[in-house]
């Protein structure tokens, strides 16, 4: 497999490269990230408008104020450093936002529902909540990756039950269920099974490639995000 860009090297040729480029790559980063990001913000309790406004203040602060630029990949994972943006984001907009409701302003963003999501939250609990995200997001993607590989190669009513043999699906079905719905052998569903969990591989290592510094910290990545995702706090 050929190992591709990762965000810390996207981030050393922004900074190398000028701001078109630069940009140009933090926008295709943000873009990934949205997913996790949203998705935290909901997990901690702000509405769907609300944390959509957050999320294009993470981004403003990153690609207008390059934020970036303090990045370390010595001190750890790129979602790391993008959790600690995130935080100052939440806690300068409710500086803000107070602000602005005890003066004559208005306050850009609602300083009640600011104040009501759960911003107790532990560190550790903070790290968790948005590395589930991230986590699921990579799934999501390793799910949409093979399901369009799959329908390219013309195999389009399999799709539905093999899908359900995947991480995140539920409880599979049986071989013989699945023998029945898409009126196969038994050696041809399995054949097909073991097909898709292998693609389904392959995206999720592609995937997780992305987002690490070097080539061997794909096997730990790849473990630490089975671990999140059956760890309940």
């Amino acid at each position: 497999m050929n190992f591709p860009s990762t965000n810390w090297k996207q981030l050393g040729e922004a900074t190398l490269n000028g701001d078109s480029r630069g940009r140009r790559a933090l926008e295709a980063m943000c873009e990934a990230y949205r997913a996790p990001v949203i998705g935290f913000l909901r997990m901690r309790g702000y509405g769907a408008d609300l944390a959509e406004d957050l999320a294009q203040q993470l981004y403003l602060e990153l690609l207008e104020k390059q934020s970036w630029r303090r990045a370390d990949r010595a001190k750890g994972r790129f979602r790391t450093f993008l959790l600690g943006i995130l935080m100052n984001v939440l806690s300068s907009e409710r500086q803000r936002a107070g602000a602005e409701k005890r003066g004559s302003g208005v306050a850009p963003l609602s300083l009640d529902e600011l104040e009501s999501s759960g911003h107790e939250v532990s560190a550790g609990e903070e790290n968790w909540q948005f590395d589930r995200q991230w986590a699921l997001g990579l799934v999501a993607g390793a799910l949409s990756g093979t399901e369009a590989s799959i329908r390219d190669a013309g195999r389009d009513r399999e799709w539905p039950v093999l899908v359900r043999f995947l991480p995140g699906s539920g409880a599979p079905p049986t071989y013989e269920e699945a023998m029945a719905e898409l009126e196969m052998t038994l050696p041809a569903v399995k054949s097909a099974v073991n097909r898709v969990r292998q693609k389904f591989r392959e995206e999720l290592r592609r995937a997780v490639s992305a987002t690490v510094s070097a080539p061997h910290e794909i096997d730990e990545e790849l473990a630490y995000l089975r671990d999140v995702l059956t760890k309940v706090i």
